[in-house]
């Protein structure tokens, strides 16, 4: 019964943001850049193009819906969010997909391993119950993957659009 509560949590938590991202859009391109300037934190790496100053690449000083201002190069440049046509983002990281790989990896497999350990009439394991294999397995996994995916986004940060 366990396993199969795991699995139909695993499933959903997957799921919901592709399910999310599946619904219609009724915001204006406008709005749309008004929300994406508003989630930019102070210090963030962007590049962005404005009709009204060109491509820009700097860090965020301050952001708004309705105004971002960057430093470039020792100045600060102020642009509305409204003119903004294209927004890009530094890539962080990517230790919370590694943990989520690595987990379900390491997890379901020490799970199944546990499990066909136990199963065997010849089996002297009293220990080998496969929802603690499964549980520690996917921690040890969640730990690994998540250094792993730290190690590769900060040897090759990316680029990634985060409007239009």
């Amino acid at each position: 019964m366990i396993r199969l509560v795991v699995s139909v949590v695993g499933l959903v938590s997957i799921a919901s943001p592709r399910a999310e991202a599946q619904r219609s859009d009724m915001l204006s391109a406008a709005q749309r850049a008004g929300v994406a300037l508003a989630r930019l934190g102070a210090g963030q790496r962007v590049r962005l193009r404005s009709s009204g100053v060109g491509l820009v690449e700097g860090w965020v000083v301050s952001s708004s819906p309705t105004l971002v201002t960057l430093r470039t190069d020792g100045s600060r440049i102020a642009i509305p969010g409204p003119t903004v046509d294209s927004l890009w983002v530094r890539g962080g990281s990517h230790a919370g997909r590694g943990a989520l790989v690595g987990g379900a990896v390491a997890g379901i497999g020490l799970g199944a391993l546990a499990a066909g350990v136990a199963s065997h009439p010849w089996s002297d394991c009293p220990g080998c119950t496969p929802g603690a294999w499964f549980a520690g397995g996917f921690v040890v996994g969640a730990v690994g993957g998540a250094l792993i995916g730290a190690l590769i986004g900060a040897a090759s940060p990316t680029w990634q659009l985060r409007f239009p």
